[in-house]
């Protein structure tokens, strides 16, 4: 039986690893293969001092590579800690897919790194700085992929989906009049949208590579894209999202500051409404696990949030 999750699999060998390096004037004594294949991108290590992401030979993965070729630049130009960019080669003339080849960080992503909970604030907080510095940088618009907004991310009002949701079983209608009432406490006040800015998208910890001195790098640019700020405050554990927020807004505040929180847990419920269909997901990241974002976003608010802009939006009490 074919294995459908591989089967767009681009896979580099030896002799290619080399031309590739050769292309670039790389020095490179050893390649390898970094564990499994991702869901988008298959990782070679190029040596010491590179890494080369192959994305599977599909559309939406491609457009992922393009879309990570093009923030990266702006994000090592804005001051973000990130891998840069060595280089991005579309021509095809050697893989049937274009690929990149950025710095190589050392590091164990901040999913596997067993932390305190000090230094998880801190790392948050860090991260957060970093943010703010990405959320405010210029970006070219013409021919620039990372300045495209990504529609998949465009979810409808999440209480019409949430009775969705209930029409297909996943909820009764108890817990749905609950989430709904939630979210009407939410809801935007019908002001403007946020202006948009680039986000990375996907902030989420297997994306996070932390070293032994306590820094913290960002890798996984292929979801960037313009959209509200508050987009990066989503695929993280919410008790992340406090020390985030802290070290944004010690750089800048996020566009309509007061509101921040609400609009967090507004996309939040979004984005976890709309994909709660997809179940079980073994093998996934943290990020990947919409039945856990839901049990962790409660578990939030078990204990009262010290911040008192958290407190102020705990769901509601219901019989």
């Amino acid at each position: 039986m074919v294995d459908m999750a591989r089967r767009d699999e681009v896979l580099v060998d030896d002799d290619k690893a080399r031309e590739i390096a050769d292309r670039y004037g790389l020095q490179v004594d050893e390649f390898s293969k970094m564990g499994s294949p991702g869901s988008i991108n298959s990782i070679y290590t190029l040596g010491d001092g590179f890494v080369l992401r192959v994305p599977r030979d599909h559309p939406n993965h491609v457009e992922q590579a393009q879309r990570e070729a093009a923030a990266i630049p702006l994000a090592v130009a804005a001051g973000v800690t990130t891998p840069g960019l060595v280089a991005f080669d579309e021509s095809r003339e050697v893989l049937p897919v274009p690929y990149l080849i950025v710095e190589r960080v050392a590091g164990i992503d901040a999913e596997q790194r067993q932390l305190s909970a000090e230094q998880t604030d801190a790392m948050w907080h860090l991260i957060g700085r970093d943010l703010a510095r990405l959320h405010a940088a210029v970006v070219p618009t013409a021919g620039n992929a990372a300045a495209t907004p990504d529609h998949a991310f465009a979810f409808a009002d999440p209480r019409t989906a949430i009775e969705d949701r209930q029409r297909e079983g996943w909820i009764s209608a108890h817990e749905a009049r609950w989430i709904a009432g939630w979210l009407d406490a939410l809801a935007p006040d019908g002001a403007a949208p946020q202006a948009p800015c680039i986000v990375h998208g996907d902030l989420q910890m297997s994306n996070v590579l932390l070293s032994d001195t306590g820094s913290a790098t960002l890798i996984d640019w292929g979801c960037a894209r313009l959209d509200d700020p508050v987009a990066d405050f989503l695929a993280m554990p919410m008790a992340a999202v406090p020390p985030l927020l802290a070290g944004h807004r010690e750089i800048s505040p996020l566009p309509d500051d007061d509101r921040a929180e609400a609009r967090i847990l507004w996309r939040r419920l979004q984005m976890l409404i709309a994909v709660l269909p997809r179940g079980a997901a073994p093998g996934s990241s943290w990020g990947e696990r919409p039945v856990g974002w839901l049990v962790d976003l409660l578990r939030f608010f078990l204990s009262p949030p010290k911040d008192s802009a958290w407190r102020a939006l705990a769901p509601p009490h219901q019989p």
